[in-house]
């Protein structure tokens, strides 16, 4: 399991004598303004899809028709009145900030009215990842990467169950529950970039604190697939982008 379990001197001497705690702080102060990095601002979007409305896509339930009941939708696409479109991974690449990393802490994946909550997340690598199962009924959290090789596989028989795992392996993990429940699914980006976000339900974003620069955009869907583009993040201002799915 590759996913570990658990200013001068006279100018200021017309006003008086200076005293030597100001002069200090005067100092700091004048060095600080030396060294402080260019303006960070932030970049805000949305994302939206242009094509022609899909209908839902239901599959008959098999097991556990007590509590999913007798159908459920895939739900792999979700769209807001506008046409703004949930569940999108947003990602700024090239982006020099040494000094800005993701503090592991804890992420969470709820098995919740028999499905995954929440479907889409960012995780920075490290990340102590806490499975939940809110069902009364049994549930796996079965993790695949990139040619279905299995990062973790839990299973979680009991209500309010929880198992730990730490995410240390960097990538887009699929999670799937593989007993008997098909359309529940997941995806967690594991990741060092600290500029990474997932899409509201309006299609919404927002990444802040970015230096001002021109950097690559990249979105990913798991249905409309990919869009890269770039962005220039102005100093003193906000980058508002757009990004149409044809």
């Amino acid at each position: 399991m590759k996913g570990r379990l658990h200013k001068s001197r006279g100018s200021m001497e017309r006003f008086g004598a200076v005293p030597f705690g100001l002069k200090a702080w005067l100092l700091g102060l004048f060095i600080l303004s030396l060294v402080k990095p260019v303006r960070a601002e932030d970049v805000k979007g949305q994302v939206e899809f242009l094509g022609p409305k899909l209908e839902e896509q239901w599959v008959s339930v098999q097991k556990d028709r007590e509590v999913c009941g007798a159908w459920r939708p895939l739900e792999r696409l979700l769209l807001s009145p506008e046409r703004g479109v949930a569940n999108v991974l947003v990602e700024i690449e090239g982006v020099q900030e040494k000094d800005r990393v993701r503090t592991p802490g804890i992420a969470v994946l709820d098995n919740r009215d028999c499905r995954f909550m929440p479907r889409v997340q960012v995780a920075p690598v490290g990340v102590l990842l806490e499975i939940r199962n809110s069902d009364a009924v049994l549930h796996t959290a079965h993790a695949l990467r990139k040619r279905d090789e299995t990062l973790f596989h839990v299973a979680l028989p009991n209500f309010r169950e929880v198992v730990r795992v730490t995410l240390d392996t960097p990538g887009l993990l699929r999670v799937i529950c593989d007993v008997g429940h098909v359309w529940m699914r997941a995806f967690i980006f594991v990741t060092d970039n600290p500029f990474a976000a997932v899409t509201d339900s309006q299609g919404r974003f927002a990444l802040t604190d970015v230096t001002p620069g021109t950097y690559r955009l990249r979105v990913w869907h798991e249905l409309l697939g990919t869009i890269s583009r770039s962005v220039t993040v102005p100093e003193g201002g906000t980058a508002i982008v757009v990004v149409q799915y044809p």
